[in-house]
């Protein structure tokens, strides 16, 4: 039910309406420990017995679709299968074998054998061959560029893994494969459809400024579409490898789910000519990660049952989704050492999910303000005057959050309390603007919206965590850090547009505010469509700085850059790619093949 009160019911503080109109979060950097400085919208104490009855009645609902499967069907999956000496050593020989592979190929196979790497999901077992080599080649850029002058496709490629690995690679390098001295575009190249293929993948690790690679991009997407129309290819594993491209590029997508897809293709293909001991090794490899995502996808689908029961039914109303947290963190952190990542990204998604709805339908604006106080002092006891369901989520968070900073004080000496404190604080208030916009029926400006909208998407929650997470953190690492970089507010723009370029309309539907298209439409005034190809125009322009930036974050860790090109990339797959109808919400049904594919289906090699 609607409970949105009449401007009449409803009295803001003169402070208020003064800085109503320009809410600019965290624009200025802030300390940690400074955390509870940020300033957000509040509703004057006297509004607070008129903005909403806090009786179950006068509350929304959702529809929200339920987890796809309970804690009994996941408590049954097999956690046993790939595990134990026999496949450790088994897997050790092929490795030690692919490592031969390697250094055996030319430079051009090399790069082949990466790309295959990566698309079979096991580019991270031999990360160091790969950067050693691929610095090697730096050194040797100007023969490699005399050598493969009219090969567009290796050098695409190489451009590509270069810049993918944090190698500074020059565009001009790559311009010189397709354009002649004069800037017009090879013969050779049109007709040239692998190389095509590869210029397109390529295109997408561009930055900002760099018009010739955007002019390339859309070449190879005019010639690849006349193809596909036309049939013009006869190799069929080109034609599956265009078509997917067009879907979401390599660049976009996220490696170890389309790992199994790629091993069927080479099981079944011959023309990709991948060695056997290379498609034995990344099928082990799949399994016996799969056998970790098992047994960690039951600890966390336990953790969350315990705290659904103790709840007793009062956080009914929210999205209450472990399986689909926990894909989620895989897709963040895939490689198995990031285990104590995926978990606890897992359950912080679970309790932003549960947060997000209190906030977005559940709460009371009363009710939502004295929660945004409460995590602002961080103290249960501050809690008291909160109806149950907000004590239990308090309480739960709390205690969660404190027993990850207390575990990281007993391994590293690091207080990283303080950091997590002002993560939650910040997610928190982005949150209480939107309820309170939504309880006045303010639309605001685009510029408004985007300011609070990537803050309230939890992506810079999330990368905050990864920080306090990474393996080699330090304490210069956490002193020197800002909050929030432009690395992580491109990441998270990029995720909120996604988000709502896929969820708004059902989300307007359940009675949410108004989103990006939305406050777009209105600003300019022009339609839906010219809003949402306004908007992904801004998203690719998020992904070039994202690009940039993530080339020059040598002095972040390694978790935290991982996590924050990942996050982008789960939001492609959640909200664009596996998102067509517009549900309003992720679509569980969508994703069902990845999540099977994930904890159900081993990988085996077919016979002969």
């Amino acid at each position: 039910m609607n409970c949105l009160p009449s401007s009449s019911n409803l009295c803001l503080s003169t402070d208020f309406v003064q800085k109503f109109g320009f809410f600019l979060p965290l624009k200025i950097p802030h300390s940690a420990q400074s955390f509870s400085s940020t300033p957000y919208l509040r509703l004057c104490k006297k509004c607070y017995s008129v903005a909403s009855n806090s009786s179950t009645s006068l509350r929304r609902t959702t529809n929200y679709q339920p987890s796809l499967w309970d804690d009994s069907q996941i408590q049954s999956l097999n956690t046993t299968s790939f595990t134990g000496d026999v496949h450790e050593k088994r897997r050790e020989k092929l490795k030690e074998d692919v490592k031969r592979l390697i250094k055996e190929k030319s430079f051009a196979d090399q790069l082949e054998l990466f790309d295959s790497l990566q698309k079979l999901g096991v580019a991270y077992q031999f990360e160091e061959e790969i950067k050693y080599l691929l610095n090697l080649m730096k050194y040797s850029e100007e023969k490699l560029r005399m050598e493969f002058t009219e090969d567009v496709h290796v050098m695409a490629l190489y451009f590509r893994l270069s810049r993918e690995h944090g190698f500074e690679v020059s565009k001009d390098l790559l311009v010189k494969s397709y354009k002649d001295e004069k800037g017009c575009f090879k013969p050779c190249v049109f007709h040239d459809i692998k190389g095509l293929l590869s210029l397109y993948e390529a295109s997408f690790l561009s930055m900002e400024g760099e018009d010739e690679i955007d002019e390339a991009k859309e070449f190879a997407l005019k010639h690849l579409n006349d193809c596909m129309r036309s049939n013009s290819s006869t190799n069929l594993i080109l034609a599956k490898h265009i078509a997917l491209a067009l879907e979401l590029p390599l660049h976009h997508r996220i490696q170890k789910l389309q790992a199994p897809m790629f091993i069927e293709h080479a099981r079944n293909m011959k023309e990709l000519d991948v060695d056997p001991i290379l498609l034995e090794f990344a099928q082990l490899d799949f399994n016996m990660t799969q056998s970790i995502y098992n047994r960690e996808l039951k600890e966390i689908t336990r953790w969350w049952t315990k705290i659904s029961n103790l709840a007793g039914g009062e956080l009914s109303f929210a999205r209450e989704w472990p399986l689909e947290s926990y894909f989620l963190a895989i897709c963040l952190a895939m490689e198995p050492r990031f285990s104590t990542c995926r978990k606890e990204f897992a359950k912080a998604v679970c309790f932003i999910n549960v947060v997000d709805d209190i906030y977005d339908i559940y709460g009371s604006l009363d009710e939502l303000q004295h929660f945004t106080d409460a995590v602002e002092m961080w103290d249960f006891a501050t809690s008291k005057s909160l109806p149950k369901y907000m004590k239990i989520c308090l309480s739960e968070l709390f205690n969660t959050v404190n027993n990850l900073a207390c575990k990281i004080m007993e391994d590293k000496g690091l207080d990283i309390l303080p950091y997590l404190k002002r993560a939650w604080l910040d997610l928190c208030k982005a949150y209480m603007v939107e309820a309170t916009w939504y309880y006045i029926g303010y639309c605001p400006t685009f510029d408004e919206y985007l300011d609070n909208a990537w803050i309230s998407v939890a992506a810079p929650l999330t990368s905050v965590m990864a920080l306090c997470l990474s393996e080699n953190l330090t304490n210069l690492s956490l002193e020197s850090f800002d909050f929030y970089p432009s690395i992580i507010r491109q990441s998270s723009i990029i995720f909120r547009l996604c988000n709502d370029l896929g969820t708004s309309k059902g989300e307007l539907r359940r009675g949410d505010v108004s989103k990006s298209i939305q406050c777009y439409m209105k600003e300019k005034h022009v339609s839906e469509s010219e809003a949402q190809k306004c908007i992904r125009t801004i998203i690719d322009k998020c992904w070039k700085d994202l690009n940039n930036e993530w080339m020059e974050a040598s002095k972040y860790e390694e978790t935290f850059k991982m996590v924050v090109i990942n996050l982008p990339r789960v939001a492609h797959l959640f909200y664009l790619q596996s998102n067509d109808e517009n549900v309003g919400e992720l679509n569980l049904e969508n994703i069902k093949g990845n999540v099977i594919s994930l904890f159900l289906e081993p990988l085996t090699l077919k016979e002969g």
